[in-house]
């Protein structure tokens, strides 16, 4: 038995090293068309932009000075993992990486296409990054409509229908005209015509709002995301629309209704990522997040010091 231990010791010790040995070294060159300070988000396949806002693995931050004279970046110690990468060149010097809804592109910058690698064992990997697609707008920055106080209970059964008021807030970091819900129709499959996975009728739009579940410590696995989907009346932006891809409308208030059923999104039998089925939102906090096409978001509550950034939303009652 005890040369059992001291043989699985010594497996244990080498895989380690083993591990340490196979991290590599991700690097590229970084090609801009402005000036600004790059930033590099290094996040796990199928997270980050354009998807729903995530925690990156790494970042990596390049200054406007360095730019100049040496246009790349390093992540060093990344294992060998398929990853995504993203980037961004703050133009306005307003990307503040300490406040959640400031760590994003805003109107003036410009980013790159997010760009899905392998990091090789050893090796790592080399991944040039354009950051040169131009961002027109700001982040979809809101508050609530007629709430007081800084607590707001989302529903009290389980058959509720609760409707949200949602207002384009600048929040005193944004420019106010340039602050909006701004939206057209998906195209995700890039055909040119509108895409209806539903089957319904009607044409998805590219914003997406929704709750997103803040479970407790071993409520949730730490791979799966429970949202509560909201819903708003989309009539009167499809006939500005017209069947047109690549058109966009802007709206400065949203009304929007909570239907209570919840959804996983999580790894699939497949190994890929899926969505199924969660049943009624559990009880428990929640943040109200929109989705704008290309990355952008918003969520409430975040990290300013803004009363109205502030609120709490939950839901008390116990599932069943």
């Amino acid at each position: 038995m005890f040369l059992f231990f001291l043989f699985f010791a010594a497996c244990t010790e080498t895989s380690e090293r083993e591990i340490l040995d196979r991290s590599g070294i991700v690097t590229g060159p970084l090609t801009t068309t402005g000036q600004g300070d790059a930033w590099v988000f290094l996040y796990r396949p199928g997270e980050g932009p354009p998807g729903a806002p995530a925690a990156p693995r790494f970042v990596s931050a390049v200054s406007a000075k360095r730019l100049q004279t040496d246009p790349r970046y390093v992540i060093a110690n990344v294992k060998p993992n398929p990853y995504r990468l993203f980037g961004i060149l703050d133009v306005d010097s307003d990307f503040d990486g300490t406040i959640d809804v400031l760590s994003q592109p805003t109107a003036g910058d410009r980013v790159s296409t997010p760009v899905d690698f392998q990091s090789q064992p050893g090796r790592g990997a080399t991944v040039p990054l354009e950051l040169g697609q131009p961002v027109f707008t700001e982040p979809p920055a809101f508050s609530l409509e007629g709430v007081a106080g800084d607590d707001l209970v989302l529903d009290f059964a389980l058959d509720a229908i609760t409707p949200l008021t949602l207002l384009a807030d600048p929040v005193g970091h944004f420019e106010p005209k340039q602050v909006g819900f701004t939206f057209g129709l998906l195209d995700a499959d890039g055909d040119l015509r509108p895409d209806d996975a539903d089957g319904d009728g009607t044409p998805e739009l590219t914003l997406q709002l929704f709750l997103r579940w803040l479970p407790r410590p071993g409520q949730l696995p730490e791979d799966t995301t429970v949202i509560v989907p909201l819903a708003f009346d989309p009539s009167p932006f499809l006939r500005t629309l017209e069947g047109r891809v690549g058109a966009t409308v802007t709206a400065d208030r949203l009304q929007v209704v909570m239907v209570p059923l919840a959804q996983a999104l999580g790894p699939s039998e497949d190994g890929g990522a899926g969505v199924r089925p969660y049943g009624a939102p559990p009880a428990g906090d929640y943040e109200l997040v929109a989705l704008a096409a290309g990355g952008q978001f918003w969520r409430v509550p975040n990290q300013l010091a803004l009363k109205s950034q502030n609120l709490r939303l939950h839901i008390d009652r116990v599932s069943r």
